[in-house]
């Protein structure tokens, strides 16, 4: 199976000329688990998904699989944000994440949320002054 990467998340950025992590929330409930599975899809921050994983609790019977998606855990009630671990999970998101998801941005883009829209969060081309003085 060949590996997917950081340089397809690249291509992927260029390609769309930017890229929706998560629209309309500020939910860490909803937030880290959309951050983990990105990070699940392009094999990336292993240690990272690790951290967010510890995050949250499965519901019921439900064992968590690393390698199935996170958000569809928690949507459906299958895994729930640890309250003990409120403190970790905003940090998480604030700081690792955020770090994380600048230091491998491509060239000419940022992790961030959109300008005029602080839940819509993904990764954004820098704006050029020679484009704001047009």
């Amino acid at each position: 199976m060949e590996r997917i990467g950081k340089k397809e998340l690249h291509e992927a950025i260029a390609k769309n000329e930017g890229y929706i992590l998560s629209d309309g929330t500020l939910n860490l409930r909803h937030l880290l688990p959309k951050a983990y599975d990105l990070l699940n899809y392009y094999e990336l921050g292993a240690e990272l998904r690790a951290e967010i994983l510890t995050c949250f609790n499965p519901v019921g019977d439900v064992e968590l699989d690393p390698q199935q998606s996170l958000f569809l855990y928690q949507y459906y009630d299958d895994a729930e944000l640890n309250e003990d671990k409120w403190y970790d999970a905003n940090y998480l998101w604030n700081e690792d994440v955020y770090n994380f998801f600048n230091f491998i941005s491509p060239d000419g883009y940022f992790f961030g949320s959109s300008e005029g829209d602080g839940a819509c969060i993904g990764w954004f081309r820098y704006e050029d002054e020679e484009d704001e003085e047009e």
